[in-house]
């Protein structure tokens, strides 16, 4: 293993000792995705780890931003209209509204696909959601990793038009929320890919828009137009086209004697046909070019993420593969692919992955031709690269700095000027990058704030002030189903709350002033706070758990439970924190002190809190004429009803043990049957536009393509059963 960088660490300990969102970039090879394997593994934040497409996401070993954050696939207008207007749309499940609650760090891997108007959506989002409209994204920390020189966002003329007047570019860094909050600029300088100096500088010069014309007769130097890849099968084939790559693939197998062996990759759960990382059949002769996509997870590590070797044996079940310099061939073992979902536990209360699905195959794909878009994230010890074509300055980058060095790199086609000139604004803002003896002297002071801002959280009562806000709205908007009682409880409920939260907010800034200037005093005003706090949150408790309202509607009851229920367990957490943060107020004493909360179970001390709904009636009716006759009930009513009742289609498999593609097909029944609505499960701009590409002739396939596998098949046919 590579011996870690000074600036690496200082970027560890900003990502764990400090509330400070970053921007981790470098070069290609610099260590941003062991950056970002070893944060998910080791941080003892709450985090989850987002990205712009679903590829990308499960490479990373996260979700896609639109799904995370439930946002329509439409420009963001950051206005107080738009957002508003955003909020309305979102469809929030009380399991993502949680995870929202209780993320204290966020990952955005890829940022460099990110478009500004993206990122203020997901801004709004979480300010709303957590309560906290007065920071950016709601507090959470955001650590921003990626190469801004690699692919760009993605921005259609039209929407640039609607969004142009409020950014100056679509890159990430100029949105709303990022000006507002600058994030350390980390970049990561140890190169561990490319190991010759001439070529890591002339990488730098394409960088920064400053190609010598020395450096320009340097990459002219490896144009060879008749260099035959048929006779050095070591070097892989970068090209822009997907159409090229793949029938440069076909032709090459076919010239190949022998049988062709399939092995077919097994998909287990929920797992988009967009999100696959290689063929699900894999055609292979002995003989093949074949690239690895997966680093080894053994000792001592044979193949990389893009090694290139040959097929040298194969049988059913077995691949064997040789790379230059090995002694042995590689017998290669199966790689798996997990798709999550974010949830909390319902025991700790901390976020935990739950696997939806997976994909588990050989990590091969065939390589005599990739696409450069494909090789993003790849290494190779020699590459052929045809860009006379390329339709993205920063594809040519993206392909140049996949090579180790100079000497393996050949040109087929000649590399025009044009093609290596940078966006101007990706250069300007890269220059902002401090020095290491500035970034030491900003972490020193970042990790005394933190642990004040870790103490100071502890009274913090935002939350909770804003559940009792949310109950008491549910009792004032629905007043005609509420009984009286029931709506001065959530009165009486947000006004203790409230007051609570004014006493907290005036003890954080005792915290402030005392934390730096006399411990030993804060110990004691910590201590003093603890008994204080103990009695006014028990009685809170109870108040919270003991309702006199009867709701005579089944969703909004439902509701007004969850909301109870979240305010119960907030705090019940802060009545454990304040009692013991004075005892070991370090950031450490605080993770252990979070981590021995365990969560209170929670019953509403009232038999008839809420009422017999005609909904419960008819359930009851229905139980009782089942005693009578035994007409079976179908099974995808039985589904409807339990999504009536509020739970998830994810939730409903669970619970019915039964496959997330069947409990899909029931709702695709009940769909058909107009017994739901696809806006009940889609927001109505997501609805909308799927159903327009639909009505224009669009296949499902076609719309699956054009949605960047946010949907899978059976989500698709929920909208388009609708139409029948």
């Amino acid at each position: 293993m590579e011996p870690l960088t000074p600036i690496y660490e200082i970027a560890e300990e900003f990502s764990e000792n400090t509330s400070r969102s970053l921007f981790l970039t470098g070069k290609a090879g610099t260590g941003k995705t062991t950056f970002l394997r070893n944060l998910r593994r080791h941080t003892q934040k709450q985090i989850a780890v987002v990205a712009p497409t679903g590829v990308a996401a499960i490479n990373a070993g996260g979700v896609t931003i639109h799904s995370f954050f439930q946002l329509p696939f439409t420009p963001f207008v950051p206005t107080d209209a738009g957002r508003k207007n955003l909020i309305k749309k979102i469809k929030m499940t009380n399991v993502r509204r949680k995870v929202m609650q209780q993320l204290e760090i966020l990952v955005i891997d890829e940022i460099s696909m990110v478009r500004a108007d993206l990122l203020d959506a997901v801004d709004t989002v979480l300010r709303h959601f957590r309560y906290r409209n007065d920071v950016p994204f709601g507090g959470v920390q955001v650590v921003y990793i990626g190469d801004l020189y690699q692919l760009p966002p993605v921005v259609v003329p039209e929407e640039w038009d609607l969004i142009s007047q409020y950014y100056r570019s679509p890159f990430f860094f100029d949105s709303c929320v990022v000006q507002q909050q600058p994030p350390v600029y980390i970049e990561l300088d140890k190169i561990f890919r490319q190991s010759n100096a001439d070529f890591v500088n002339l990488l730098n010069e394409v960088r920064n828009n400053r190609l010598t014309e020395n450096g320009f007769r340097m990459l002219q130097s490896r144009f060879e137009p008749n260099f035959k890849l048929s006779e050095h099968p070591d070097y892989i084939f970068l090209t822009t086209h997907n159409a090229t790559a793949n029938r440069m693939n076909k032709e090459e197998m076919d010239k190949l004697p022998g049988k062709t062996f399939r092995y077919e990759a097994m998909i287990e759960g929920e797992f988009s046909e967009k999100n696959y990382p290689n063929d699900p059949i894999l055609e292979l002769k002995e003989g093949a070019k074949v690239m690895f996509i997966a680093n080894d997870g053994s000792y001592p590590r044979r193949y990389f993420n893009g090694r290139i070797g040959i097929v040298t044996h194969l049988d059913r079940g077995h691949i064997f593969v040789h790379c230059d310099d090995d002694e042995e061939d590689i017998s290669v073992a199966y790689e798996t692919w997990e798709n999550i979902r974010y949830g909390v536990n319902r025991v700790s209360g901390q976020i935990e992955e739950k696997s939806l699905g997976s994909y588990t195959h050989f990590p091969l794909r065939l390589a005599w031709a990739i696409t450069i878009h494909k090789s993003q994230g790849l290494t190779f010890d020699k590459a052929v690269i045809d860009a006379e074509w390329s339709f993205s300055s920063g594809q040519v980058y993206v392909a140049l700095s996949r090579c180790r060095t100079l000497e393996g790199l050949v040109l087929k086609s000649p590399i025009r000027k044009e093609s290596l000139v940078v966006e101007p604004s990706v250069v300007s803002y890269s220059q902002q990058k401090p020095s290491v003896q500035t970034l030491g002297e900003e972490l020193a002071v970042a990790q005394l704030e933190y642990n004040e801002l870790i103490v100071s959280n502890v009274f913090n009562f935002k939350f909770a002030d804003g559940q009792a806000a949310y109950i008491q709205s549910l009792s004032t908007q629905h007043a005609d189903r509420f009984n009286s009682e029931g709506i001065q409880h959530a009165r009486k409920l947000r006004e203790n709350v409230a007051a609570l939260r004014r006493v907290a907010d005036s003890f954080q800034v005792q915290i402030h002033q005392l934390f730096s200037t006399d411990e030993e005093r804060l110990c004691q005003r910590l201590k003093d706070a603890a008994a204080y706090f103990k009695k006014e949150l028990t009685q809170l408790i109870a108040q919270s758990c003991h309702s006199p309202a009867e709701i005579f509607d089944s969703e909004v009851s439902r509701d007004y439970k969850e909301g109870l229920k979240s305010l119960f367990i907030e705090l019940h957490q802060k009545k454990h924190l304040i009692a013991g943060i004075y005892k070991d107020s370090t950031v450490q004493g605080y993770y252990r002190l979070r981590e021995s909360f365990r969560i209170p179970s929670f019953s509403l001390k009232s038999e008839d809190i809420f009422s017999e709904t005609e909904e419960k009636r008819l359930r009851k009716s229905r139980r009782e004429s089942g005693r009578k006759r035994t007409a079976r009930v179908p099974s995808y009513c039985v589904t409807l009803e339990l999504y009536r009742s509020g739970k998830s289609i994810s939730e409903i498999a669970e619970e019915r043990n039964m496959a997330l593609s069947t409990i899909e097909n029931h709702i695709i029944q009940c769909v058909k049957e107009k017994k739901i609505q696809a806006v009940e499960i889609f927001n109505e701009e997501v609805v909308n536009g799927i159903r327009t590409l639909l009505e224009n002739g669009c296949s499902i396939a076609e719309v699956l393509e054009s949605t960047n596998g946010n949907f899978d098949y059976n989500q698709i046919r929920m909208i388009a059963a609708e139409m029948e």
